[in-house]
C-alpha cells in the first residue's frame, strides 16, 4: 500500500476521479486512493480496501518531500474500519441524513513536519475525514493560522469521492464549505464546518 500512496503523492491527487459515479468502488484484494492532502512539503494519503469479511477499512499514510522534490517512502500512520458502505451512493446519503458533509473521524498523529525547532520531536497534527454528499462538486476551504493572523484567500478542491481528507498543523484553523456548480456560479450547500488544531 505504501507504493500506492507514493504514486498518489507524485500525482498530487487520487489517480482515479470517482465523482462521476458518486461513490468509491472498493473491491477485495485491491486498495484505492480516497483522497490526498498536500501542505507544503508534507503529504498525506487516505487509502481504502475491503477486508475478507466484507467491511471497508482505511489506511492513512504520511510522507515528507525531500529538497530535490521527491517524496520519502510513505509511512503508515493509522488504520481502522469505515462505518459507511462507500460503494453505495444511497448508503452515503443515508449516513449524511440530509447534511452536505459530516465528520467521519478525527485523529491526531505526531509527525516530523520540518518546522519543529526541537529537531525530530515532531508536531501533533490533527486529521479529519469528511463524508461529502454526491451533490457537492467541490469544497471551499478558508485557512487561518495563529502564526499569520488574518485569513488567507479561500481555495477550492474538487470532490473526487465521498471521503475528503484534511490535515491541520498546530495553530491552524479551517472553515470548510461544500459547494455545487450551477451553470456559471456556485451554490453553497448547507452549513460550513469549523475545524481547528489548537496545539502549539
Amino acid at each position: 500500500m505504501a507504493d500506492i500512496a507514493a504514486t498518489a503523492l507524485r500525482l498530487g491527487n487520487p489517480p482515479t476521479v470517482h465523482a462521476a459515479t458518486g461513490h468509491l468502488a472498493v473491491t477485495t484484494g485491491t486498495a484505492v486512493v480516497a483522497d490526498v492532502w498536500i501542505s507544503g512539503d508534507l503529504g498525506f494519503v487516505l487509502l481504502l480496501h475491503r477486508r475478507d469479511d466484507g467491511l471497508i477499512a482505511e489506511e492513512l499514510y504520511y510522507s515528507v518531500r525531500r529538497l530535490n522534490g521527491a517524496w520519502e517512502r510513505p509511512d503508515h500512520l493509522s488504520g481502522g474500519i469505515v462505518g459507511t458502505e462507500l460503494g453505495a451512493p444511497a448508503a452515503v446519503e443515508d449516513a449524511l441524513a440530509g447534511a452536505s458533509m459530516s465528520v467521519v473521524t478525527k485523529s491526531e498523529s505526531l509527525v516530523h513536519t520540518g518546522r519543529d525547532s526541537n529537531g525530530d520531536d515532531g508536531e501533533l497534527v490533527h486529521i479529519w475525514e469528511l463524508l461529502v454528499s454526491g451533490d457537492a462538486d467541490l469544497i471551499e476551504i478558508e485557512r487561518f493560522s495563529q502564526a499569520s493572523p488574518g485569513t488567507s484567500a479561500p481555495f477550492r478542491r474538487e470532490v473526487t469521492g465521498p471521503l475528503i481528507l484534511l490535515v491541520l498543523l498546530p495553530g491552524e484553523r479551517m472553515r470548510v464549505s461544500a459547494m455545487r456548480r450551477e451553470t456559471s456560479s456556485l451554490t453553497r450547500l448547507g452549513d460550513a464546518l469549523d475545524l481547528h488544531n489548537p496545539e502549539l
